[in-house]
């Protein structure tokens, strides 16, 4: 063998061949889902918003889901399913894309407002539903607090989303979601039965009583 002028590749030569369009495949995947619209597919803009599950969206392309009906996310029904993220700008940020240069894919738009790590899916970043504000996960590890570090609300770390999380993850958030609505559907039966119950006694109390003299 070689007697063609061509070699043998090495052991060493073949994994490393193997490697390279696996790693390619998930710099296209990250990329993918930290750069674009979950629904649409287009290039993430502001204004953007995230569901219960840590998903990205175009908001633009969230309310034309709405509007359609369309049954893709079946889990986002109205407005009110999704947070629209406060997110922070990277300064640092070039969004110019030449073909005889290296892209970087953790080049981000926004980053964490308290350790400066890029938001391109290097860094794990979670945002909280109370808030909307997106920050990396080491913030809430190694500084947690009851107020964001970012707009200064009351928050709970039980509101945090992992953004683009697991498999497992995303199933945790799954479940919290349906117990979230759960009690959300409870609150708002409880509320309209106080409602109705009051209604009721005022209509009792404008019923005139007349008194008959024998």
């Amino acid at each position: 063998m070689g007697g063609d002028g061509g070699s043998i590749p090495t052991r060493g030569e073949l994994v490393k061949q193997k490697k390279e369009p696996e790693k390619k495949n998930r710099d296209q995947d990250m990329v993918g889902r930290w750069q674009h619209c979950a629904i649409s597919g287009h290039k993430l803009v502001k204004p953007i918003v995230s569901c219960a599950l840590g998903r990205l969206y175009n908001k633009e392309a969230v309310i034309n889901h709405i509007l359609e009906r369309a049954s893709g996310k079946s889990h986002i029904k109205k407005l009110s399913d999704v947070v629209e993220l406060r997110l922070t700008d990277n300064k640092s940020f070039k969004n110019e894309i030449k073909a005889d240069l290296y892209i970087d894919h953790y080049n981000a738009p926004y980053m964490c407002p308290v350790l400066g790590l890029e938001m391109s899916g290097r860094y794990r970043f979670v945002y909280n539903w109370a808030c909307g504000c997106a920050v990396s996960e080491r913030v809430t590890i190694e500084i947690p607090s009851s107020t964001c570090h970012k707009c200064g609300k009351e928050i709970s770390a039980e509101d945090n989303i992992i953004i683009n999380g697991t498999e497992e993850e995303t199933a945790t958030l799954m479940t919290r979601m349906k117990r979230r609505k759960e009690q959300q559907k409870a609150e708002r039966k409880q509320n309209k039965a106080v409602v109705s119950t009051q209604s009721t006694g005022r209509e009792r109390e404008r019923i005139p009583i007349f008194v008959f003299e024998k």
